[in-house]
Order: structure tokens, then sequence, then C-alpha cells
């Protein structure tokens, strides 16, 4: 699901490009470029923790964390995840539906 925004962030980041809506002389695009950039940064981290999490919980890598420490990696991975989605809630309308 996650991987399906990124890519669809290249394709739509391409296409603007190519027809000529680049952020500097247009004050909404300078801001939908920002904010979906800021986004995509937090996707892809939130991807690389949720990653690692995964890893260390099926893997020998699990070895060196007890079970609290584990737990609360992945609870604090979860709250990062959804601070993120809650984000893209609140620049979807802003971004999409308000142009």
């Amino acid at each position: 699901m996650r991987l399906g925004f990124v890519v669809n962030k290249y394709a739509e980041y391409s296409a603007l490009v190519r027809d000529g809506w680049l952020p500097t002389p247009h004050a909404f695009y300078t801001y939908y470029y920002v904010l979906t950039a800021i986004h995509l940064t937090h996707v892809l981290a939130g991807m690389c923790v949720v990653l690692y999490l995964w890893r260390v919980s099926t893997t020998s890598l699990a070895q060196p964390f007890d079970r609290v420490r584990l737990v609360r990696g992945v609870e604090n991975g979860a709250s990062f995840w959804h601070v993120v989605d809650l984000l893209w809630i609140v620049l979807f309308p802003l971004l999409y539906l308000v142009r």
C-alpha cells in the first residue's frame, strides 16, 4: 500500500514537471511539492522502521532484545506509522480537494 504511494508520487512529480508545473513560480505548487515531499520522506522512513521491526521480530536478531523492549519497539514503530497516516488525512483534503 505505501509502496504504491511512493510509486504514485514519482509518477505524479514526473508528470507535473513534464507539463511545466514547477514549484518556483506558483505558490500552490511550492506548497504541494514541499508538503508531499515531507510526507514521502516520512513514509520511506516508516517503511524502513516497519521492515526493521519485522526482521528483528522474525529472525535471530531478536536474541539481544528482551520481550519488553521488543514490544515497546513495535509499539513505537506503529505509533510513528499512524502519525504519518494522520498527516496524510490532513494533507490530502488540503492539497487535492481544496484545489
